[in-house]
């Protein structure tokens, strides 16, 4: 075999090396955006069920606009009223659910909001991905970081 022909063949096992590695890094890239993309959504959806269940009557099994998730009062732990109304499996002792796609937490956002801290079953960096999502149901406003 001719030295030419040697050259070829090792240039040829380089470019689908690098082929590979660079469709790897394109498809991990774009598994990362979808999971991030699904949470969004997910979020999204949490945050209109909270909503309606601020805007429902106590009678009815809503928040009936109440100031704060969490209070000092008896009986004032509405984040466990709400995560009852949200349902997947709502978990009484730490506030969590999930779905296929992730883990959620429910916390208190502050006056007339709910903190949603999601943990996705994706990977991004060796940690889950995981997005702080804070939605006020009285201005319909978010606020989003994106921890990993």
């Amino acid at each position: 075999m001719g030295t030419l022909q040697s050259l070829l063949i090792v240039l040829s096992i380089l470019l689908v090396g690098i082929s590979l590695a660079v469709g790897l890094h394109y498809y991990s890239q774009a598994n990362i955006n979808h999971a991030q993309q699904t949470c969004f959504s997910e979020l999204n959806h949490f945050a209109s069920i909270a909503k309606a269940w601020w805007n429902t009557p106590p009678q009815q099994g809503g928040g009936g606009k109440s100031a704060h998730l969490s209070g000092s009062d008896p009986g004032s732990n509405n984040i466990e009223k709400l995560g009852l109304y949200i349902g997947h499996n709502f978990q009484m002792g730490d506030h969590t659910f999930s779905t296929k796609n992730a883990s959620y937490e429910i916390l208190d956002g502050g006056e007339n909001a709910v903190k949603f801290q999601c943990l996705a079953t994706t990977y991004k960096n060796g940690a889950p991905i995981n997005i702080v999502f804070i939605y006020n149901m009285k201005t319909d406003g978010t606020q989003i970081s994106i921890i990993n």
